[in-house]
């Protein structure tokens, strides 16, 4: 059938506008999504395609008999390559996307459509045989196979970029992909059979109809999954590869997405949860699920199975500011938390003996007054100075004398009980207070430790020494006392044994001056 056909021009340029209007709607919401701008350009072909073969089919008179057939070429020559830039940036290929890449793609249609328009003057586009095919051109000369060879190798390059992304999406990323997946192929999957078996009307290409099922296909991933908005293997660079765990949740609070970390912390596939309400995933945490029930926004720590988690919980709201969903967010914090479990260990021990530092013990010794005036309990301190400590600096080193301190130090510890705090003060110096303890009971505590080291050797690297330790010993008295003046007492004790001998103990008594 040759033109006119008023019902099939009707239908194209029902495509044609079809067409038109996605490409208003992805201009108006999402010209600065990747991919948009192509996309464009190809719905753009696809319009001029349909339209001007409406006009050839509704028989409307052109400059040359020919002028709006060949004018429907320029679309067709346009859409393999905008459709293949379409799908490199929507897969975020960048690095195929460089100017001289682009530049390269649009040769080959410029010079094609330039041999179509001057093809009377050497026959390459038609082969001469323009005559013979006054509607359809598949008799035609070398330039427009070479055309259709390098159309169907671009449509081909598409398919096989979105294949891969598909394979690398899930969950509404999945359904996304696969829709523009079909969109690509269908049309295509009509022209190779009209090329191979004609179609329905005689001499007549309906390739460009069947694109408006691109179009409207298009149109419907654009209202139903929120195509442009994310990009799946945008979201495979970002989501995917993060060591922290991702969940996205819709506004039903069920699982739209989920990252391979997330997946192994809480033992599930993407498969299995997608589509699940969040509790399914942390039905074993029922706490989890009781704390951040119907929260859509925290910052908070947890603890899942001896792991600690920083875990953040934010909305998701689209381009009007609706509410869309939730993205979980958590990442594995227990290294750190170990780090800075450390670090407070550093800031009351002393870092050559690993007991508490002067610091700490005071701070603690000052809890424990108030609770022994408070319970009206006893308390005792003692400071302990080894005796004669220089000598052991002088003869063997300083190396040797911080091994005595070490040495000195783990012999206490081992010599005294749980609740007493233990202390070095300073150089040789240290502390022992001795909560729920008079004055009497600990100054036998102090008699035993006293012989214990006297009698212990100390190896110091290839040497040996025995060392021999004073005390002086005090115990709260009232609740009037304060930690400095308890403090002053052991003090002055302290002094009197060393001046006494040394390698004793003497408990403070009011005969000593203060």
């Amino acid at each position: 059938m040759t033109p006119p056909n008023i019902h099939y021009s009707a239908l194209l340029m029902t495509a044609g506008i079809a067409c038109l209007i996605v490409v208003i709607m992805i201009w108006y919401t999402h010209q600065a999504a990747t991919g948009a701008r192509p996309l464009i350009v190809f719905l753009l072909a696809l319009s001029w395609w349909d339209i001007t073969y409406a006009i050839f089919w509704a028989d409307i008179p052109g400059p040359t008999p020919y002028f709006w057939l060949d004018s429907t070429l320029l679309g067709a020559f346009i859409v393999p390559t905008a459709f293949l830039l379409f799908t490199l940036e929507y897969a975020q290929f960048q690095k195929l996307l460089k100017r001289p890449i682009i530049l390269s793609l649009l040769i080959e249609p410029v010079i094609t459509f330039i041999l179509l328009w001057t093809d009377p003057w050497h026959n390459l586009y038609f082969g001469g045989k323009r005559a013979l095919n006054t509607v359809r051109t598949l008799d035609v000369g070398p330039v427009a196979w070479a055309n259709i060879y390098y159309s169907y190798i671009l449509i081909f390059i598409s398919i096989i970029v979105l294949c891969i992304t598909l394979y690398g999406s899930i969950g509404i990323y999945r359904k996304q992909t696969s829709t523009i997946l079909a969109a690509a192929i269908i049309p295509w999957m009509v022209h190779i059979s009209f090329i191979l078996n004609g179609g329905p009307l005689p001499d007549a290409d309906i390739t460009p109809f069947i694109f408006t099922v691109t179009a409207l296909t298009i149109a419907f991933a654009l209202m139903r999954f929120h195509f442009l908005d994310i990009v799946p293997i945008a979201r495979s660079v970002l989501i995917e590869n993060m060591s922290q765990g991702v969940i996205v949740l819709d506004r039903q609070k069920r699982v739209v997405d989920i990252n391979p970390a997330a997946q192994k912390l809480i033992g599930v596939s993407a498969q299995s949860c997608i589509g699940q309400p969040v509790g399914f995933l942390f039905q074993k945490w029922p706490d989890v699920i009781k704390k951040f029930r119907g929260i859509n926004q925290t910052h908070a720590e947890v603890i899942l199975d001896n792991t600690h988690f920083d875990v953040h919980i934010s909305p998701l709201l689209d381009h009007r500011n609706q509410n869309v969903g939730r993205l979980i967010v958590w990442h594995d914090i227990t290294d750190l938390k170990q780090i800075q479990t450390k670090f407070e260990k550093l800031a009351v021990t002393d870092m050559l003996t690993q007991i508490f530092n002067r610091r700490h013990l005071l701070d603690l010794a000052e809890m424990e007054l108030k609770r022994a005036a408070r319970t009206k309990s006893p308390l005792s301190l003692a400071l302990i100075d080894i005796d004669h400590f220089k000598n052991i600096n002088d003869k063997f080193g300083h190396p040797a004398g911080d091994q005595a301190l070490i040495t000195f130090a783990k012999i206490c510890c081992e010599n005294i009980r749980e609740m007493d705090l233990f202390a070095r003060f300073g150089g040789e110096e240290f502390a022992l207070l001795m909560p729920e303890t008079n004055c009497e009971q600990a100054y036998q505590v102090c008699e035993r430790l006293c012989r214990i080291i006297a009698q212990s050797i100390i190896e110091l690297d290839k040497h040996s020494a025995s060392i021999t330790i004073s005390l002086g010993l005090t115990e709260m008295e009232s609740e009037q006392d304060t930690l400095e003046l308890i403090l002053r007492r052991a003090d002055q004790a302290l002094y009197d044994a060393k001046q006494s001998g040394r390698n004793r103990v003497i408990s403070w008594h009011t005969s000593l001056e203060i």
